[in-house]
């Protein structure tokens, strides 16, 4: 099932910088730093005249070890955020379920989209994040079917994703190379290919079901 959460994190910077300015932060893609951080890539959309400030406050948050961004010729900030810590961030590490998205809402809240096995594993994270004392809500929950497919295009781009070594930590080739080679923006790659990782998931669970 997908599970989308809504939640706001003490501390955290996706939080706190979208209540200071008019902006909207995605995280394209999240991968662990350390034993307690994550490495988050990042696409930062907002008015030009304030990004520069925006940069700024994100390397003064005390958790934030590392910012490495541009601007893009539509100007968005594009690049990596490392936090040292964030003990909520890592909760989905130690979970059964796989962080599709997540995106600034306004009102320093974050939205997670989540898949998963089923109810009480979301009821472990739901239990977790409020012992930590995070505002926590349940937005919206689907059973997914298996009519969901990918396009020949969608396929054809994630296996060479695969092949070429871009889900491999670290990476062999970077989200801008990869979308060079297919005449997109970076943005663009980044949702075909989060499609593509939604469906191997869901092939991933419909097997555990299955028992294979």
């Amino acid at each position: 099932m997908e599970a989308v959460i809504s939640l706001k994190i003490p501390q955290n910077w996706m939080s706190e910088i979208p209540e200071k300015h008019p902006v909207t932060i995605k995280v394209i893609e999240r991968i662990p730093y350390s034993e307690k951080g994550v490495k988050d890539l990042v696409e930062i959309a907002g008015p030009e005249d304030v990004m520069e400030e925006v940069l700024k406050d994100i390397k003064k948050n005390p958790l934030v070890s590392n910012v490495d961004a541009t601007t893009t010729n539509k100007g968005k900030v594009f690049g990596s955020v490392t936090t040292s810590r964030c003990e909520i961030c890592r909760i989905l590490t130690d979970a059964d379920v796989f962080l599709i998205s997540a995106e600034t809402k306004g009102n320093g809240k974050v939205e997670w989209t989540l898949v998963l096995s089923d109810k009480e594993v979301l009821k472990g994270i739901f239990d977790h994040l409020k012992s930590k004392g995070v505002e926590t809500e349940l937005v919206k929950l689907t059973k997914i079917d298996d009519k969901e497919t990918l396009t020949d295009r969608q396929d054809k781009i994630t296996h060479v994703a695969f092949e070429r070594g871009y889900f491999d930590y670290p990476k062999r080739i970077s989200l801008r190379d990869l979308a060079k080679m297919f005449d997109v923006s970076p943005s663009t790659l980044s949702e075909i290919l989060r499609k593509g990782q939604r469906k191997i998931v869901l092939d991933y669970f419909k097997k555990q079901r299955q028992g294979v």
